[in-house]
């Protein structure tokens, strides 16, 4: 019963005075609506700048080669994109990755012979990069002027006695398959998911304060002779901490959700599992901070600092990649997780992230639990 009295106490202590948690959930939801406002154009197509679409052909029939110079050649779609080949799926993947390029059109092996048994269509795959400002239409209308392209010569080809082509119909040949993204990222839903991590790394806060009180002065002495475990103490205080920032979030979230329409994808109980094991572990760093620092003001301080940087190299201020440094951030895992549920429905890419983030936690808590021992010692 221990761990539970400090779970109820500990955020009740924080739930008590609503007044602080209003302002900051307004302040940060107003950020969300400027943000999201002010860089919407960056998520959409509004000039007549070229998207950069790769591609690669494995298919050993004719049909592909078609598809390709008709892909090239076609006048309407030079107006709209830029064209560089790639040699396998594997390298078109990376280059999505790594966000230079747009689009990625892939033909698979027997692409030529798809159909041939059943009448089907055959599938062009399409890949959208992650979080890319493109707008999907425009890539759509890419692909569909494509295949408008190689059913013209597919007729041509037929007239002329060389090969009989199969018509390919757009509406049911194109097979979008986005590499990290199913969905394209609105300016809103971005800034949404980058500032509810922001708000949950304050969650520091909460745990320099909270541990501050138990390890440091005239209180931390009285608790050094009481009857309560360490253990016991130390878990109630960080899981009731961390229950506040998580309902906090949960409040953002559907604010978001309701008010700004915002798309938190289809699996929203994963999405909740990740706030609440993020909201974890910013409430254990912020202890371990204080723990170490042996001063909860200096603490927060840093926490500060912490919070800023790590929203800063997920992108959350301007879009930029940091590649392997972003990893660095506790906010990576977190954005990780929440952008493969939103917006690629990978719920295994997802998990992994929380058992990273688990993991994360698990060790900034032995940490904090071995150091303090030494302290009261």
């Amino acid at each position: 019963m221990n761990i539970l009295t400090q779970i109820f106490y500990s955020a009740k202590r924080i739930l008590i005075d609503p007044k602080p948690i209003f302002i900051r959930l307004l302040s940060f939801l107003l950020i969300i609506l400027i943000l999201g406002t002010a860089f919407k154009d960056q998520f959409n197509v509004t000039s007549l700048d070229k998207v950069r679409v790769i591609y690669s052909n494995e298919d050993s029939g004719q049909l592909g080669e078609v598809f390709i110079s008709s892909m090239i050649g076609a006048e309407d779609i030079s107006s709209l994109a830029e064209f560089d080949q790639v040699l396998s799926l594997d390298e078109g993947q990376e280059i999505l990755n790594n966000e230079e390029a747009d689009a990625f059109i892939y033909i698979p092996e027997g692409f030529s012979n798809q159909g041939e048994a059943d009448g089907s269509s055959k599938t062009v795959e399409v890949y959208l990069a992650k979080s890319s400002g493109v707008d999907t239409t425009v890539v759509r209308n890419v692909v569909d002027s494509l295949i408008n392209g190689l059913n013209t010569a597919g007729v041509v080809a037929t007239m002329s006695g060389n090969t009989q082509i199969d018509q390919v119909n757009s509406d049911t040949s194109l097979k979008e398959e986005p590499l990290t993204d199913s969905k394209s990222a609105t300016a809103m839903g971005y800034y949404a998911i980058a500032m509810l991590l922001m708000f949950l790394m304050r969650g520091q806060e909460y745990g320099a304060a909270g541990m501050g009180e138990d390890y440091l002065g005239t209180l931390g002495d009285r608790l050094k002779l009481s009857p309560i475990k360490p253990l016991e103490q130390y878990l109630g205080k960080t899981i009731g901490l961390s229950l506040v920032t998580f309902l906090q979030g949960m409040v953002m979230i559907l604010f978001t959700k309701y008010v700004y329409d915002v798309d938190w994808g289809n699996n929203f109980s994963v999405i909740v599992l990740i706030v609440f094991v993020f909201s974890l572990l910013t409430t254990t760093l912020g202890g371990l901070l204080t723990i170490i620092l042996k001063d909860s003001v200096k603490a927060d301080t840093l926490a500060n600092i912490v919070t800023l940087g790590s929203t800063f190299l997920i992108g959350g201020f301007i879009i930029i990649d940091f590649g392997a440094i972003a990893a660095i951030s506790p906010s990576y895992y977190a954005k990780s997780a929440i952008f493969n549920v939103v917006y690629n429905d990978e719920l295994g890419s997802a998990f992994v992230n929380i058992g990273q983030m688990l993991a994360i936690t698990l060790l900034f808590a032995v940490i904090s639990i071995v150091v303090s021992r030494r302290k009261r010692a």
